[in-house]
């Protein structure tokens, strides 16, 4: 088990990352939450309203009479930083050139969502391989398993979408690092990492409880060849009772009340006309656990089909798994059931406009994480229809995540509810096929062209600064190949290694 992590890892992924950034990067976060989240990160830094000035329909009433935001603290902490440095360092600049307050801020938010996601993707990336490598995976495998999250999950289109999923992934894997390396030292320093990783996700979303829970079980089940168990519990626990205090008072601080919980007082203020008094949480069980497995809008299998390989190889090779791989696999599985049990019964049922099922993003790509480093290691033992299927499987969940950033997913949301059938997927396929054909989508008279268009920046460019969009097109392209080329180069490195 490396010591460090290897500075090479790093400036692979940072730079892979900036590539698949800038790329993706629609000019914008890509999601009203994100944008609501910022302007919490403002009222904290510079003292502006917690919700923005004349959105009445959004927020809670608080102490005080005053609107706010029903999220967590964690992700417009930071979201802080970069928006201190965007604020005074670049926006200055941009009244020089004769931009507007408006056009000023949609560059500042442009850039603070590149640099926002980029740190994160590169940490995320980072970890992954290197979570990868504690499992005793080779370094070839692990490359291959970061890559295809990258490329082969759901985490590809939460890139572009600056929601809080990827940052809660990357806080995920610092705390199961954390719990490798003192499993493997027995240093009660990765402990409180580990826990400090987990308190700063509960601070971003409440339900991170579950998965807080899912790390200390795992140390449990897999204790450390050396040191202080007892020491490195409670290094583990006190980041993460800190954060509950600090969740606590800002739970207080804005609604003047200790246990309750954030859900609970939107439940009261927002509960509409006849709804039952579970709501929030009032959509029926079954149809919301089912549906996050099967339904065609929202089904994990279908947005992130390489949980499929990981099933059955599991299921196939179960014996010769390492037994902590094994506990680790299990402990992500009940991770994933206790996720869907949870939002379940959510009134907006898998998040509605996102890609998939936006709340049970985190235990999906962890267990993909394990998907294409087992299938190279086993695949010389799977029969060949089964080996061939499966890396099938993996270039059709690399074309799907691909497909996923091309088009705003309020396309496929605002077609639905103009009562076109089929799925969000064929759909997307329709649409994309409508785009290559220069053929009006299906509903195009009620979507924002916007939506209706690749969604990439320098496409985006071409109805504000038309003038522009000719020259950032051909910037783009010019990325998008040397980006193949750094993946072309990076797989056969891994085909080679695997062949040694």
């Amino acid at each position: 088990m490396p010591k460090t992590i290897a500075i090479p890892s790093v400036l692979l992924w940072a730079l892979l990352s900036l590539m698949v950034c800038a790329l993706l990067n629609p000019g914008n976060f890509g999601t009203i939450d994100t944008t609501r989240r910022l302007q919490v990160a403002r009222w904290m830094w510079r003292g502006e309203p917690p919700v923005i000035p004349g959105e009445t329909s959004f927020g809670l009433i608080g102490r005080d009479e005053v609107r706010h935001a029903w999220y967590g603290i964690g992700q417009s902490l930071v979201l802080m930083p970069f928006d201190a440095l965007v604020s005074t360092t670049v926006v200055p600049q941009l009244g020089r050139y004769g931009l507007d307050n408006e056009k000023q801020q949609q560059i500042a938010v442009l850039l603070i969502a590149f640099l926002m996601q980029w740190l994160i993707a590169t940490g995320a990336l980072t970890l992954a391989y290197e979570v990868l490598r504690t499992f005793s995976f080779t370094d070839a495998e692990a490359l291959a398993g970061a890559l295809a999250l990258l490329f082969g999950t759901t985490f590809l289109q939460y890139i572009q979408s600056a929601q809080e999923n990827n940052l809660l992934l990357f806080l995920a894997l610092v705390a199961m690092y954390g719990v490798r390396r003192w499993q493997k030292d027995g240093a009660a320093l990765w402990a409180l990492m580990s826990g400090a990783a987990c308190g700063f996700a509960l601070l971003v979303r409440l339900t991170s409880v579950l998965e807080t829970a899912m790390v200390a079980g795992f140390a449990i089940l897999v204790p450390a060849l050396t040191g202080s168990a007892g020491r490195a519990l409670k290094s583990f626990a006190f980041p993460v009772l800190g954060a509950l205090l600090i969740d606590r008072w800002y739970h207080w601080r804005r609604f003047g009340e200790i246990f309750s919980t954030y859900m609970g007082v939107f439940g009261r203020q927002a509960r509409p006309a006849g709804a039952p008094a579970s709501f929030p949480f009032s959509y029926p069980f079954w149809k919301g656990f089912w549906g996050t497995l099967f339904s065609p809008d929202k089904s994990v299998f279908l947005f992130d089909p390489l949980l499929v390989i990981l099933i059955v190889i599991a299921v196939w090779k179960w014996q010769m798994i390492d037994g902590v791989l094994r506990t680790a696999i299990l402990s992500f599985s009940i991770l994933l059931l206790a996720y869907i049990g949870m939002y379940a019964t959510y009134f907006d049922f898998g998040g509605d406009v996102a890609w998939g099922h936006r709340f049970v993003t985190l235990p999906v790509q962890l267990l993909c994480l394990f998907s294409v480093p087992l299938l190279l290691r086993f695949e010389r033992a799977l029969p060949p229809l089964v080996r061939r299927t499966a890396w099938a499987l993996v270039f059709v969940s690399v074309i799907l995540q691909a497909a996923s950033t091309a088009v705003a997913p309020n396309l496929e949301v605002v077609q639905r509810e103009l009562g076109y059938p089929h799925g969000v997927i064929v759909n997307r396929a329709l649409n994309l096929v409508d785009f290559a054909q220069g053929r009006e989508v299906p509903g195009a008279e009620k979507i924002p062209v916007e939506w209706r268009s690749l969604y990439y920046f320098p496409f985006q460019l071409r109805f504000r600064f038309p003038a522009t969009a000719t020259a950032a097109i051909t910037v783009w392209v010019a990325l998008l190949l040397c980006m193949l080329t750094s993946i072309f180069l990076l797989l056969n490195r891994i085909g080679s290694s695997h062949k040694n």
